[in-house]
């Protein structure tokens, strides 16, 4: 049975549909809403992908996101609201102000249902969590969503809101989204307002959105970058050249990468040109990477711990700052030569394409330093790049979802966004719903 959200979303067409039945009166403004609530209700205990729903909530009726509910990470300021960074409630701050991103959804008329999921202090690619759950994965409940922006994906992928933001450091978008089936981006760095957002590691640090589809994705996007009301263009996958990285990138669980490939050889049926595309700096970025994260982590984590508290295991190996100022401007200067290095990987490619994830979900009770580890190898290069990159589905391995990602070059977000679009990645338009869970 198709759950209520996606029924209406379906039944008119996508986002841009559903908020335009809203806007014209054709649909109550508070139909959508009320659908979430009784999704949220059902599901969230069971899920955890909320740390609060916000009893405020009211849809706009006006606005290209019209009465559509949304939700957003738990380290994105919501005005009257704690922050908690996946803390308890009490030990954090409410916000005095909207973070940027929230005003730029609620004056497009979206409501928000409530704030999201995350381990404490965004620290971890998979969302466990002492104080509020562990976000579990619809499609197998024993298993991650992901992280750190974990609660997001469950959010969307279970049908609780249409679209959530979360926040993308080494692929905290990208890697909830693949291994949840819906579609997640993480724009150019820069191009989305931080300002709200407590931030990780500002030389990484990004806003992401998460949504069904494609066309959903940048709807919301348009709102939070200023390009609301934009036709997409409509993009001829004759004679697209399609990067297909190579290398480092293969080396995936099997099952991951057949349906890769698959999704590969549906693209070229479809007319566009798969080309080998190789990275050869791309095994040591993840390395290098971390040089710029640790240290730039340290010094927030130093400002935001108490002394005297214990936190996660994830958020304890943080603590210190990892490198000395040499080691850090060595990691620096690398960041400039290996974007000179993905920017010429466009001379050949329009687009470049790599799973999302090497594995599919891992149980919760068994994910360790090491599986984390392997979430963010291939997210991690095009985050130390800068460069936009969209997780889509690309297929079920034993009943679990597979992400393909599309890279474009820095600023491209857009064309990012309508080539996405026209890809035929998916077995069909959409993964079949997440199965009901109940505990």
């Amino acid at each position: 049975m198709t759950p209520p959200l996606r029924r209406l979303r379906l039944a008119h067409g996508g986002l841009a549909g559903l908020a335009e039945a809203v806007r014209s009166g054709a649909l109550p403004a508070d139909a959508p809403l009320r659908a979430s609530l009784e999704r949220v209700a059902s599901q969230d205990p069971a899920l955890h992908a909320f740390t609060q729903v916000l009893a405020d909530a009211v849809p706009g009726t006006e606005g290209p996101l019209a009465g559509l509910p949304v939700a957003v990470k738990d380290n994105i300021d919501v005005a009257g609201h704690v922050t908690s960074l996946g803390l308890p409630l009490d030990a954090r701050p409410v916000a005095e102000r909207d973070a940027e991103v929230v005003t730029l959804l609620k004056e497009a008329g979206a409501v928000l249902v409530g704030k999201t999921n995350l381990p404490e202090l965004a620290s971890s690619a998979v969302t466990r969590n002492p104080h509020h759950g562990d976000a579990r994965n619809p499609w197998d409940p024993e298993r991650t969503a992901g992280g750190s922006s974990g609660g997001s994906a469950v959010a969307v992928a279970a049908d609780m809101v249409v679209a959530a933001l979360g926040t993308d450091t080494a692929g905290s978008t990208l890697i909830p989204a693949a291994l949840t089936g819906v579609c997640g981006m993480r724009p150019t760095h820069g191009r989305l307002s931080t300002r709200g957002v407590v931030p990780l590691s500002p030389t990484f640090d990004t806003v992401g959105v998460m949504a069904w589809d494609p066309r959903d994705v940048a709807l919301v996007f348009g709102v939070l970058d200023g390009s609301a009301g934009r036709t997409p263009a409509e993009v001829d996958l004759a004679g697209l050249r399609v990067g297909v990285l190579t290398g480092w990138f293969r080396e995936a669980e099997p099952g991951v990468l057949a349906r890769f490939d698959e999704a590969v050889a549906r693209l070229a049926e479809a007319g566009a040109v798969p080309v080998p595309v190789e990275l050869p700096t791309a095994p040591v970025v993840r390395d290098r990477a971390r040089v710029i994260y640790t240290r730039e982590v340290g010094a927030v984590y130093s400002g935001l711990l108490d002394e005297g508290t214990v936190y996660s295991a994830s958020v304890e190996r943080r603590r210190v700052p990892g490198a000395d100022d040499a080691g850090y401007a060595r990691a620096l200067r690398f960041r400039a030569e290996w974007r000179r290095e993905v920017e010429a990987a466009f001379a050949d490619a329009d687009v470049l394409a790599c799973p999302t994830t090497p594995i599919t979900a891992p149980r919760i009770d068994t994910a360790t330093e090491e599986t984390t580890s392997a979430l963010m190898a291939f997210t991690y290069p095009f985050c130390l790049a800068g460069v936009p990159a969209l997780s889509l589905p690309c297929g079920l391995q034993d009943g679990l979802p597979v992400g393909m990602t599309l890279v474009a070059p820095a600023g491209a977000d857009l064309r990012l966004l309508d080539v996405g679009a026209a890809l035929p990645v998916h077995s069909r338009p959409y993964p079949p719903p997440p199965r009901e869970h109940h505990p």
